[in-house]
């Protein structure tokens, strides 16, 4: 689920239009979670945007989700060390988290989940562990809409990438 706005602001972001506060659509907390409950689904990943600046709405609904059942998978550009309370009760209702900004400069294609070699990916239940991440490397998606536009999920190699940048 992808969550609207963010000020931190990382140089070479893929989310930019995530960043600005106003957008996306707004829903109630209760819509919300009654909308996932109903997808077929192992379990939700939270990213944006930057999800803990929304920690207080975020964290009923990932209870929720942890109570029905469902995996908790959130991304966040926060270090721990950088987390107040509430955000800190969110990361601890996730079953994985990947915690630190994106950096530029340490971007690896050949990692797993993250976009640069500082991001940490924490397992914090026992439901998932290492050896879920089955080895490092790249996943993305390129999504094509009928005007014939191509957007980028992840992380591509550079080989793929300057397919589609101009």
């Amino acid at each position: 689920m992808w969550v609207q706005g963010c000020n931190l602001g990382c140089k070479g972001c893929w989310n930019k239009s995530l960043w600005p506060l106003e957008g996306g659509e707004d829903w109630d907390s209760e819509d919300l979670i009654i909308h996932l409950l109903s997808i077929e689904t192992e379990g939700v990943t939270f990213l944006g945007g930057e999800p803990l600046q929304q920690a207080k709405s975020l964290l009923p609904i990932l209870k929720e989700l942890r109570e029905m059942g469902r995996s908790v998978f959130l991304y966040s550009g926060y270090d721990r060390e950088e987390l107040d309370e509430i955000q800190l009760e969110c990361v601890e209702q996730a079953d994985i988290v990947v915690l630190g900004r994106y950096i530029e400069e340490l971007r690896n294609t050949g990692l797993r989940w993250r976009g640069s070699s500082n991001q940490k990916v924490e397992f914090l239940t026992n439901r998932y562990n290492l050896a879920d991440m089955d080895g490092e490397a790249s996943e993305f998606e390129v999504h094509l809409d009928s005007e014939g536009q191509a957007s980028i999920i992840g992380y591509p190699p550079e080989e793929i990438l300057h397919l589609f940048v101009k």
